[in-house]
């Protein structure tokens, strides 16, 4: 059965994105994905948050999850949603409260695709399913691995399981298979994001060794996407995405209104609304899903659209987009923050491009 949409889980460190941002504060233009990113920045103090994405079902996702936190406890929004384990019946019952706080449109959709959401809606997206796949595979020769590396105490606790149990012959080869470029752009995500893979890249090697920094570059209690991708699950509700932390969901409820969903381009959106009205914006990684023209035509509506002085960021997998020689007094990226930013990113699968706009 096809998957709703291609990502239940947002794939950026809303830390991360919050200093780049330079949160609080702010009006933030941000691609939805998974929705985790947009609540988050909204739970993180900024001042409103407009999440566009060209994919309504990815908006329906944001909004599930929006009225998970208005309108169940937080510890059942983080169980509803498949952080934490639950019966298929209290996911039902759940379902009725939360689908009365839902848009028309959206209700619809899960009204249709209620199944995913009794399985947890966060392991209903394509890559997730693909990860539990992978995972399932995994899980014979490395799952008591798994459990051990969640629990360690320390980093060097961490690295050494890895070295252990993961940096071997078996794990880099199973990496190479589930990582194909044939079998994973088509199964695990649309190939349109393996567009700007260069022809010799080992897709399989380049993401065991970002496995790697993942298992071994932050603390694994406090990880939850190490936690995620090794057990399909956090391990307690205190390590969960920001907007359904105690103090993030309280934000949430109290100024859900000042975040909005569009369906539709982000350029053209930033194109027709009025100059000066976003003075932050988050990218994630469209720079791998655009062509070079489209991104340079993102960045140049930016510059021209900003309420400044004005940051951005985005991410990237395969090609680092270069800014535009005539964008680049107006457009500066920060190569020092970059660095700092990547060294303490939960998940660093992606680089991190932080940039401001000047006055």
């Amino acid at each position: 059965m096809r998957a709703p949409y291609g990502f239940g889980l947002s794939q950026e460190d809303e830390r991360t994105e919050a200093t780049a941002l330079g949160l609080p504060g702010g009006s933030v233009l941000s691609i939805a994905s998974a929705g985790d990113m947009p609540l988050s920045l909204l739970a993180l103090g900024a001042d409103e948050v407009v999440a566009v994405d060209i994919d309504v079902n990815q908006l329906h996702l944001t909004e599930l999850k929006r009225a998970a936190v208005l309108s169940l406890s937080r510890e059942d929004a983080i169980r509803f949603l498949g952080f934490l384990p639950a019966t298929t019946a209290e996911r039902r019952r759940w379902l009725a409260v939360v689908s009365a706080h839902l848009p028309p449109d959206a209700n619809a959709f899960w009204h249709v695709w209620s199944g995913d959401a009794l399985r947890g809606a966060i392991a209903a997206g394509r890559y997730e399913r693909y990860i539990g796949m992978g995972r399932a595979l995994a899980r014979p020769l490395a799952g008591r691995a798994f459990r051990q590396l969640v629990e360690c105490a320390t980093l060097a606790e961490q690295k050494a399981v890895f070295a252990r149990s993961f940096d071997r012959p078996t794990p880099r080869a199973l990496f190479r298979v589930v990582f194909h470029p044939r079998l994973y752009g088509r199964r695990g995500l649309d190939p349109r994001a393996l567009q700007h893979l260069a022809p010799q890249t080992s897709l399989g090697r380049s993401f065991f060794e970002r496995f790697r920094a993942l298992c071994c570059d932050s603390p694994a209690r406090e990880n939850p996407f190490l936690q995620w991708h090794l057990l399909g699950r956090v391990r307690t509700a205190d390590v969960v995405p920001e907007y359904l932390t105690e103090r993030g969901a309280r934000v949430v409820r109290e100024r859900s209104a000042a975040l909005s969903c569009v369906h539709g381009s982000i350029e053209d959106y930033l194109e027709a609304s009025p100059d000066g009205r976003f003075d932050r914006f988050h990218l994630s990684n469209v720079s791998d899903w655009f062509s070079a023209p489209e991104f340079d035509r993102l960045l140049h509506l930016m510059v021209e659209k900003a309420r400044k002085p004005a940051r951005v960021v985005w991410r990237y997998l395969h090609r680092r987009p270069l800014v535009p020689e005539n964008l680049q007094a107006a457009l500066r990226t920060d190569a020092r923050l970059a660095t700092e930013l990547q060294r303490r990113d939960r998940f660093p699968v992606y680089s991190i491009v932080p940039a401001d706009i000047p006055v």
